[in-house]
């Protein structure tokens, strides 16, 4: 349970003893002989609500909330309370002030229970960031789980069940008197602001916390998790791209994991089971999910004798790159021909320093070739025949590797290839 815990307890016990006294009055007044009571005729047409379960009396919505989930029979009161005395043990052992997981009369589970209980059913629970990555975003990752089953919605003092069913969404409260709530996928967990299970108007409970529910991990939303970024694709991009790194059976992923005997042995055990990807694999697949849906391009640059490759996703980028390696300098002329033509935008405007739009608007494809013609000369130029000793560090991720050469990506996102007799140390 999420909240101030002291006060929703007190209210409960309030709410109970104003009960108890009403159910006194009721019983024990003997002034006058009580009329007959009428009696509410049997309901014999379908309860459309007959399979949800209810608290009655107690903060039991936890333990309510996973039998909505998968029935009454996936968990027993004695087995949350014992699940939360087992994890206060397991806490004691290193702190010195457990944090209380349960309450002993009214149950008031905390998440950590719910998630340790489902662990030990053989399910999974992924924590949701809600305010890092939208809905959109998030719903389509972990629907591409197949054994996603719902969310567990934590309110402030309240657990509910969002539960999932061939592209339906219904809102499961164990409170009485309250319904179950249809909510169409579009509107789920949008933000007004603030996040809420729905846009209907009487819907007001703030969610504080989500928990995806499913059978095995949810890796495609971890990926996505792993590589978000403030400008991210289109979602049918991003999933696209999760589908295919994760499909072993495209023969170009076969191909780049060439060599990489464990996630060779990942992909294989993938085709049959959801396991998740140990940290050195699940590295790789960052990293080559980040290529995949980048925009960046790769761009070779001549000028004179020299040649250098640049990726960046804008001609602001480009440019950017190059004043940085000194190869274009403030206030001297600079263009770009191509092998066919001087290279210009749609309306026939040649870049200079301050030149911004994306590559295909100046008709740049990856791998383009672009020749620079200036009147600066590149400093710190090293004349034929000379002797030199070149020392430089490179700090990045390696993202593959050849028979003679690494490919690595910096901080900056340049690919730098590195031959392998040219290295000098490798530190991690």
């Amino acid at each position: 349970m999420v909240g101030d815990r002291e006060a929703i307890l007190a209210r409960l016990e309030r709410d109970l003893e104003i009960g108890a006294k009403k159910e006194f009055v009721s019983y024990s007044s003997t002034d006058s002989e009580p009329e007959e009571e009428e009696l509410e005729p049997f309901q014999t047409f379908p309860n459309i609500e007959s399979h949800v379960i209810k608290q009655h009396g107690d903060l039991t919505c936890g333990m309510r909330c996973l039998q909505n989930m998968y029935g009454s029979h996936i968990v027993t009161r004695e087995e949350m309370d014992n699940q939360a005395k087992l994890l206060e043990q397991q806490e004691s052992t290193f702190a010195d002030n457990v944090e209380p997981k349960y309450d002993r009369t009214y149950g008031d589970y905390s998440v950590e229970v719910l998630k340790a209980l489902l662990n030990s059913k053989g399910k999974w629970a992924q924590r949701i960031d809600i305010q890092k990555i939208p809905s959109e975003y998030f719903i389509s990752a972990v629907e591409a789980n197949p054994t996603f089953v719902g969310f567990i919605v934590a309110f402030d003092g309240h657990y509910v069940t969002v539960k999932y069913s061939k592209d339906v969404y219904r809102c499961i409260d164990s409170l009485e008197n309250v319904s179950t709530r249809m909510i169409n996928r579009e509107s789920l967990f949008k933000a007004r602001p603030g996040i809420f299970c729905s846009q209907d108007s009487d819907d007001q409970r703030e969610v504080i916390a989500l928990l995806a529910v499913g059978g095995s991990p949810f890796v495609e939303y971890s990926l996505m998790h792993d590589t978000w970024s403030s400008l991210p694709p289109t979602v049918g991009k991003y999933i696209g791209n999760i589908r295919r790194i994760l499909n072993p059976m495209i023969k170009k992923i076969k191909q780049r994991a060439t060599g990489n005997v464990e996630l060779l042995q990942w992909y294989q055990q993938w085709k049959n089971v959801r396991k998740a990807p140990n940290e050195k694999c699940l590295k790789y697949l960052t990293s080559f999910l980040c290529e995949s849906i980048t925009d960046e391009k790769t761009i070779i640059v001549h000028m004179d004798e020299h040649q250098t490759a640049i990726r960046c996703s804008s001609m602001q980028g480009l440019i950017g790159d190059l004043v940085e390696m000194q190869w274009i300098t403030p206030g001297t002329e600079f263009f770009f021909q191509t092998p066919s033509k001087t290279l210009a935008d749609e309306e026939g405007n040649e870049p200079d320093l301050h030149s911004e739009g994306t590559l295909e608007g100046y008709g740049i494809t990856d791998g383009t070739q672009l020749i620079l013609l200036t009147r600066a000369a590149l400093p710190n130029k090293a004349n034929v025949g000379g002797f030199y000793t070149f020392r430089c560090v490179v700090e990045g991720t390696c993202i593959g590797q050849q028979h003679n050469a690494y490919s690595v990506r910096d901080k900056k996102g340049k690919v730098h290839v590195i031959y392998k007799q040219c290295i000098e140390t490798i530190t991690q």
